[in-house]
């Protein structure tokens, strides 16, 4: 009878754990926006798929702590993770080209509540020799900047380069 109760117990405990990871996982949208037609040439804009590689990636990179969203949803009551484009440049041609750069803005919202905000931004100035790569690179970069600030997530944080 023992036995069936201390079962019984840590099958709560472990039910409880479960649905708390299920609140703590944060949903990202499986593309990332341009802020504006200035962020990118159409070249980089019809090209380059970092913006949609870098959602899958982020979550491949999470232990389960992110998860892509198919389709954006105003009415999630969950954590969410909004990101946009801000600034790029790349040119292709490694270092000859100079430098390049990628930046981005996120909010990590539940409902309509900001719960943390940051800038990130990466740049190297070697890259490949081709653009779309570059951005890939740096996108991966910035990935891993963002899983570390979800760990303690705040309000109007630097991060990359940035900080």
């Amino acid at each position: 009878m023992k036995a069936i109760h201390g079962l019984f117990a840590v099958s709560l405990i472990c039910l409880a754990t479960a649905s708390a990871r299920a609140e703590d996982v944060v949903q990202v949208s499986s593309l990332i926006p341009y802020q504006g037609d200035d962020v990118a040439n159409e070249a980089v804009r019809k090209e380059c798929d970092w913006n949609t590689t870098m959602p899958r990636y982020l979550a491949a990179e999470s232990d389960g702590r992110v998860v892509v969203a198919e389709k954006e949803s105003n009415t999630n009551t969950g954590k969410r993770l909004v990101l946009v484009a801000t600034h790029l440049h790349t040119l292709g041609g490694g270092g000859w080209t100079g430098p390049k750069w990628l930046v981005l803005e996120g909010k990590l919202m539940q409902g309509n509540k900001l719960l943390g905000s940051f800038e990130v931004r990466r740049q190297t100035i070697g890259g490949s020799f081709r653009a779309c790569s570059t951005l890939t690179s740096l996108s991966e970069e910035i990935s891993d900047d963002i899983l570390e600030w979800l760990k303690e997530p705040g309000l109007n944080a630097k991060l990359g380069d940035a900080g």
